[in-house]
């Protein structure tokens, strides 16, 4: 059995990592390397790490100054002495059999990367992100056509087991956020092939104040930078494609909008005229995609007719989702 190194950065997860620390321990895969990396944490994050690592003896922990999640990851890479490469995030956790199926899937079809399927967790409901559990091999154009639509290859990158060969060559961006999609930008630029199963392994747990909730920052511009980057690629490499990456890109200028449309001063945002200009300007070719749900492709027509109204609409689902706004 080959050995696999999993990363886990913590930063200021008391109330999580316990439980995500655990998750790994119990793998039926037992040849890991745990590689804990404290990125500055400032509550008892460090201690709860101490104590696991003192009776997991396949754990270490390493301590640097705070940089980030790009960062602790990096960071941690310098330490993986594995074959291949898992990144687990500090406020999630996985099923006991996740690395064994991974590596079988992986070992089996010879692939460079090996995807299983992710719960979302939420306080009080957790839900598949893919309905149906389904096995395939693919190469690169299959693989970015599924990650775009984001159903049978969620966008996370902790789901994803990559060969050492691969992961060494890459590196996540340091000061960006959306670094998951910088990430795997890189990887489809290495990996080959891959094997994919839908059957969710990983639990991608969702919290009140995580980046996905948080009102607009210019930071969260970094999305459409990357997502333009895949849009541009994909014109020039596998322009078959680009539906889907246009399906993508505008899924990202939809989230900033609606970011943005959480603060009442929205108008005043410096990148508001450009984010609502894309969004209009290409009306129709949202309207008409089909890979949009039904609910957006409505949305994208009343955000044309009256944008008050579909904010009052935004907020009042917030609302009912019990996120505050």
């Amino acid at each position: 059995m080959d050995k696999i190194s999993v990363i886990v950065p913590v930063y200021n997860v008391e109330k999580y990592v316990k439980k995500c620390l655990d998750s790994i321990s119990n793998q039926t895969y037992e040849n890991i390397e745990i590689i804990i990396v404290n990125d500055g944490a400032t509550d008892n994050s460090e201690n709860i790490c101490k104590e696991f690592v003192e009776n997991e003896n396949r754990a270490k922990l390493y301590t640097k100054e705070n940089g980030g999640l790009s960062s602790a990851r990096n960071h941690g890479m310098r330490f993986a002495t594995g074959k291949y490469v898992l990144f687990i995030d500090s406020d999630d956790y996985i099923a006991e059999g996740m690395v064994e199926e991974l590596y079988k899937n992986i070992k089996g079809e010879d692939a460079d990367v090996s995807v299983c399927g992710v719960y979302n967790v939420y306080s009080d409901n957790q839900s598949p992100q893919c309905k149906e559990e389904i096995y395939f091999c693919c190469r690169k154009e299959r693989f970015l056509k599924e990650y775009f639509i984001g159903e049978k290859i969620p966008g996370t990158i902790c789901n994803k087991l990559i060969s050492y060969e691969i992961a060494s060559k890459i590196s996540f961006p340091v000061g960006k956020i959306y670094e998951d999609a910088f990430y795997q930008f890189e990887l489809v630029k290495y990996a080959k092939k891959y094997v994919v199963t839908t059957k969710p392994y990983y639990y991608y747990f969702h919290r009140e104040n995580s980046i996905t909730t948080k009102p607009y920052t210019v930071k969260n511009m970094n999305c459409i930078e990357i997502y333009s980057n895949f849009y541009d690629y994909i014109n020039r490499e596998i322009p078959s494609l680009s539906e889907y990456a246009f399906f993508r890109l505008s899924y990202a200028y939809f989230m900033v909008f609606d970011k943005m449309l959480l603060s009442e001063d929205y108008k005043n945002i410096l990148e508001y005229r450009e984010i609502l200009g894309f969004l209009k300007n290409n009306f129709w070719k949202i309207f008409k995609n089909k890979n949009f749900r039904k609910g957006r492709r409505i949305a994208v027509l009343m955000l044309k007719l009256n944008i008050k109204l579909y904010r009052f609409l935004l907020l009042k689902d917030l609302k009912r989702k019990g996120v505050n706004a």
